[in-house]
């Protein structure tokens, strides 16, 4: 057996192995990192992917729009990913922030000082 032929059979052999061990891709969607981006971009992204979203209020006021406020967790209770014959619902955790805080659109203070 000539040199050739011999590298050619370890290439081939070394590529086989790497086909063979190599993860298998699966279907799932990309999960949304909570508090990567709004409430309303994650809650955007997780309806595309097919899934029937719920907000469960944690804190501030549910008043604001969801793109000042935060995603701190979401639940998926069946753990598994929505396919075209199931409809699966996630809970999504949602931080707002109150009032009384500065959430972007500005205002006004008063303060009087001793």
């Amino acid at each position: 057996m000539s040199l050739g032929m011999r590298l050619l059979g370890a290439v081939l052999l070394g590529a086989a192995v790497s086909l063979a061990t190599a993860p298998v891709a699966t279907a799932e969607p990309v999960w949304p990192v909570p508090g990567a981006e709004s409430a309303g971009a994650t809650i955007d992204d997780l309806e595309a992917q097919g899934y029937d979203v719920r907000i469960n209020w944690v804190s501030g006021v549910s008043s604001v729009p969801l793109s000042y406020c935060k995603v701190t967790a979401i639940h998926n209770p069946n753990h598994s990913p929505p396919s075209e014959s199931t409809f699966e619902t996630v809970y999504v955790d949602v931080s707002c922030p109150n009032p009384d805080d500065n959430w972007g659109w500005g205002g006004v203070g008063v303060g009087i000082g001793f």
